[in-house]
């Protein structure tokens, strides 16, 4: 496989000569020869195929921390914007519920027609636990008891289409965490059953406004967490149950600096046996010593997942929650974001593309060498 990717990586290479960019290309490579492995063990949603989903920090999330990078996550959605090999083969943009709820209605708008003209849905990681006095405040995935609601009909008011919804770490913030957030609030430490029922009323809510909506998870795979896993599936199940909605996805955010591999291991092994799309965030370190590094190290983690049978994704989310890397664009930097989707997005087609051609010696094209497009 890896001959196939040799122009691009070449291409990568000569964008920057640093050694950090020529890792990210050699990692490109790296991840081609991994996800060269057969496409139907994965768990079968509602399309089987691999799947690569993309977000990164937008500009109200950059003004609530202070900082204003990346400068060009706007221009992401403009006619003609350099990442045009990753959008064609991204599943859904991810887009935080800050954003909906504090954004112009013209940065909204932007948002979703370049996403409209690029034919890439609309998905939004949506806290659906509702705070109060007693607990929950400040608390990632809880909000005020119309959040939901309200993002629901902003997005439908300004002629966006919501596809997906992630639900934000209901398990870790509203159940495992325990005693107080940095503002000194109580965490809340509900029941599976507690947190199903929030979570089930929130979604029949949003399934009002968006009756395709497809619903899933992102939460965390931390082992100084006791018993995450086995919680998160008892929610999936209990809420499946509760709102009569299957989840269709769920996506890790692992905390890469614990014993994270048994725990994503049997995650994923959970999930395929309930036929759940299971995705895991491809991301960086924090403080890494330049962009090139965070991304080639997001690549790495790509790289080794898919290489494994027991922790292969589904979807693979390109996502940043950081000002690391400073930049989006463009997709054919080694320093920027939408590098880590190309190179996603392209060895993901290749793969299926050579999953899905004839075997050597069965048909005219025996002993012929792929095309590449990038020539």
């Amino acid at each position: 496989m890896a001959y196939r990717f040799r122009r691009l990586a070449k291409v990568a290479a000569r964008s920057a000569a640093r050694p950090e960019a020529r890792l990210a290309a050699a990692l490109f490579q790296a991840l081609a020869l991994a996800l060269s492995c057969p496409l139907q063990s994965s768990a079968q949603g509602r399309d089987g195929a691999k799947q690569a989903w993309f977000s990164g920090v937008d500009p109200v999330v950059q003004g609530d921390r202070h900082v204003d990078a990346p400068k060009d996550y706007m221009d992401l959605f403009k006619p003609g914007a350099p990442w045009a090999v990753g959008a064609a083969g991204t599943t859904a943009f991810k887009i935080s519920t800050q954003l909906v709820l504090r954004g112009t209605d013209d940065q909204l708008r932007t948002v979703f027609e370049g996403l409209r003209q690029r034919h890439i849905g609309l998905a939004i990681e949506l806290g659906v636990l509702v705070n109060s006095e007693a607990c929950g405040k400040g608390t990632e995935g809880f909000g005020s008891p119309p959040a939901v609601e309200t993002v629901a009909k902003r997005i439908k008011s300004l002629g966006g289409q919501l596809d997906y919804i992630a639900m934000d770490e209901p398990v870790t913030w509203g159940h495992a965490k325990q005693g107080k957030n940095k503002l000194g609030y109580a965490y809340c430490q509900y029941s599976i059953d507690q947190l199903a029922d929030q979570a089930a009323a929130k979604a029949l809510i949003l399934k009002r406004y968006f009756p395709d909506i497809r619903i899933g998870e992102i939460d965390a795979v931390n082992s100084r967490l006791p018993g995450l896993v086995g919680a998160e599936i008892g929610f999936l199940d209990a809420f499946h149950k509760k709102s009569g909605l299957k989840p269709e996805f769920f996506h890790a955010d692992v905390a890469w600096d614990s014993d994270w591999r048994p725990g994503l291991e049997d995650l994923a092994n959970r999930l395929r046996q309930r036929g759940i799309r299971f995705g895991v965030v491809c991301d960086g370190d924090l403080n890494p010593p330049s962009d090139a590094q965070w991304v080639a190290r997001s690549l790495e983690r790509c790289r080794m997942l898919a290489s494994d049978p027991k922790t292969a994704p589904d979807d693979f989310v390109i996502q940043t929650w950081t000002a690391w890397p400073h930049r989006m664009l463009p997709e054919s930097d080694p320093s920027a974001w939408s590098y880590a989707l190309k190179a996603t997005v392209t060895t993901l087609r290749r793969a299926q593309s050579a999953a899905s051609s004839p075997k050597a010696g069965d048909g005219p094209d025996r002993g012929r060498a792929p095309t590449n497009p990038d020539r």
